[in-house]
């Protein structure tokens, strides 16, 4: 499927010109058909269908041309320009024919036209879905099912040509060319044919397309299947429905819904990137369809208060053009909002960002939020922010993916410093910014080097923190080892040569006293010398490394429930320790490892009733992830996070790692710790 950068070549020795002026002929000539109807007396009220057919048709085609002039669909679509003279031709003969009269030649040749002209009707609902949307078949087994199609296409158009019978808007006369009779059969089996079988095989072809596609591109698909089945399901309902106006109405809203279809395709997902031009067009048919309706409903009305006066109706007409006229920059204004958002007005976008970042907490959830509303009002594909500092995430605006242009950046400078760039994607290729955009797109990018530099602090401020407990820990490790190996022997010793000098001292019961009371002194010494090294680092973490520490803490536990006993049964089950190697690890991250373990531990074993806990320790990219998970019974959602959850999280933070506690009533609970094993 074609994407926004996939630009056919025109086909060779077509003017590129030649689309428009197709179209604009086709629109034209189905204007002045239905005023004509609708302005004089002599006049045939157009069917809507043909109106629909002739108006809406021709301009998704040029509009499909000028992007991709080599794609088949323009051209089967750019079918319906016959539409309008068909009409015309009609309309011609109703009014310069009388009755009886032989018709001169033009006449002839008018009344030939609107024998057949109807036509781009069998192109339409027989070839265009086969081939929607990149002008290609399905696959090469679809090609004998559109050479069938098209012979049976073909074979209508013939048979029309040639047909006999009345004229749709000239029921009083026949086909000059009219053939014999079989002709109508052939063609009654042609419009069989190409409506039933053709819309059938339309609607199987897209479905198998949108199969095979994914993303953006099987959405633009979901679009135009929907609209071509309501155009094969309302095309069959006006068939068997035998009521002329439901009937004729049904087959407008049919008509109609493929090119609306296209239209939701190219607006929201960048179909043919042709977005800009539909805007205007998407102006020019809606004031046309109601100005029409405008003009039909004030004109009955009149016409009945009036008895038929024809002036009044003229001013009434010229009157609603003075007033589409007037309401054309309102409406521009309403579809250049739903296709490009608030870029007429860069006030409107600070405002929206400013209520969309009233409610973050942080200067990275500020970023992200900027990035998604400013997308938002100016439907922007993507906005990107891209911080200059390594240790900041790059953010991207979040939504559904589709057809985008180029993209530029916009320096964002704090303080005299480029502290990252904002890199916003344009909507269709060759876009430029509208002045308006440009100083929206500014004064985001301002609030976007705020909150990068606000970000930077942030991390600078965790960084710091970082160093700090970790060259705390570290100090505790050495001072310990000196407190350990230095301090406390060296007391121990001097305690014993105390109690030795006070066995000697026997004979002097005074000075053994003496003696006795340093010696007893000097063990309280040692004693509160081990407790300060306890309670400096867990010892067994010098002692038996972080694996056999935690194991032989919880060896001492008993889980209450054990596996398939009852609730206050105690049996043998027990905590287990699951780890694989590990690397070395910084005296900070074994410390928090340790303590994050055993409290969760302890949490599990005196308030979950679990069967079975696990604690898991084990590499997972550049963090250490301990995770300690049990079978109990969870924890309520209205719970208050106690006072060991709070400590665990906060151990993790201050390393710059988080952690997460997944838990619901009856499924247990497992808490999930990511320590970095080197500092940022």
């Amino acid at each position: 499927m074609p994407g926004a950068t996939d630009r056919r070549s025109p086909a060779p020795g077509v003017p590129r010109w030649l689309p428009g002026a197709l179209a604009l002929l086709g629109v034209g000539c189905t204007l002045a058909a239905v005023a004509l109807g609708a302005l004089l007396e002599r006049g045939r009220p157009v069917d809507a269908g043909d109106a629909t057919l002739g108006t809406l048709y021709p301009l998704v085609a040029a509009l499909v041309l000028a992007r991709q002039p080599g794609n088949r669909v323009g051209w089967l679509l750019m079918v319906s320009a016959l539409t309008g003279p068909y009409l015309l031709a009609g309309e011609y003969a109703v009014l310069t024919l009388d009755a009886g009269a032989d018709p001169t030649g033009l006449q002839s040749f008018a009344l030939w036209l609107a024998a057949w002209g109807f036509v781009p009707y069998y192109v339409i609902v027989a070839l265009v879905p086969l081939y929607f949307p990149d002008g290609r078949l399905p696959s090469a087994r679809w090609t004998g099912v559109a050479r069938a199609l098209g012979a049976l296409v073909v074979l209508g158009i013939l048979a029309a040509m040639f047909r006999g019978g009345p004229i749709d808007y000239v029921p009083d006369r026949g086909n000059p060319l009219a053939g014999p009779i079989w002709i109508n059969a052939l063609l009654l089996i042609s419009s069989i044919g190409c409506f039933l079988v053709g819309g059938a095989v339309g609607v199987a072809a897209q479905f198998v397309r949108m199969r095979r596609a994914a993303g953006v591109v099987r959405t633009r698909l979901q679009w135009l299947l929907l609209g071509e089945s309501v155009l094969f399901v309302c095309s069959i309902a006006s068939i068997v429905i035998d009521l002329p106006v439901v009937s004729s109405l049904l087959f407008a809203v049919g008509f109609a819904a493929v090119p609306v279809a296209v239209a939701v395709a190219v607006l929201r997902h960048g179909l043919f990137d042709v977005g800009l031009v539909v805007g205007r067009a998407l102006v020019f048919s809606l004031l046309s369809v109601l100005l029409l309706v405008a003009y039909a409903v004030v004109v009955a009305v009149v016409g009945e208060l009036s008895a038929g006066e024809r002036r009044i109706a003229v001013v009434v007409a010229a009157l609603a053009a003075l007033a589409a006229a007037a309401g054309w920059e309102r409406a521009q204004r309403a579809v250049d909002r739903l296709l490009y958002g608030e870029r007429r007005d860069p006030m409107a976008v600070a405002t929206r960002l400013g209520t969309s970042l009233d409610s973050v907490s942080a200067p990275a959830e500020a970023m992200q939020a900027l990035a998604d509303e400013l997308a938002r009002a100016l439907r922007l594909p993507r906005v990107e922010v891209l911080p200059a500092d390594p240790r900041l995430p790059a953010v991207s605006s979040t939504g559904e993916a589709r057809v985008e242009g180029g993209a530029d950046d916009l320096p964002l400078t704090s303080l005299g410093r480029e502290v990252g760039v904002l890199r916003v994607t344009h909507r269709f290729p060759g876009e430029r910014w509208r002045r308006s955009e440009r100083d929206a797109l500014d004064l985001a990018a301002r609030r976007a080097a705020a909150f990068v530099w606000a970000a930077g602090l942030v991390a600078d401020l965790q960084a710091s923190r970082e160093r700090i407990v970790a060259g705390r820990e570290e100090e505790r490790r050495r001072l310990r080892h000196d407190l350990h190996d230095g301090v406390g022997p060296e007391l121990a010793g001097m305690a014993l040569q105390l109690e030795r000098l006070a066995g000697k001292l026997s004979g002097d019961p005074e000075m053994a006293a003496v003696a006795g009371r340093l010696r007893d002194q000097m063990r309280r010494t040692v004693a509160a010398v081990r407790r300060a090294v306890d309670d400096l680092r867990p010892p067994a973490l010098d002692e038996l490394g972080l694996v056999a520490a935690l194991r032989e803490h919880v060896a001492a536990y008993r889980l209450p429930v054990g596996a398939g006993g009852p609730v206050g049964t105690a049996d043998e089950a027990r905590v287990t320790v699951e780890a694989e190697a590990l690397p070395p690890l910084r005296a900070a991250v074994e410390v928090a490892a340790y303590r994050i373990a055993t409290e969760a531990v302890a949490n599990a074993v005196r308030h979950a009733e679990a069967a079975t806990c696990t604690v898991g320790l084990r590499v997972s990219g550049d963090d250490l992830l301990v995770e300690i998970s049990d079978d109990g019974r969870g924890v309520p959602a209205d719970a208050v996070p106690g006072v060991g959850t709070t400590s665990m999280r906060e151990r993790a933070a201050e390393l710059g790692g988080s952690l997460d506690v997944r838990t619901a009533p009856g499924e247990g609970t497992t808490v999930r710790a990511l320590l970095p094993l080197a500092a940022r």
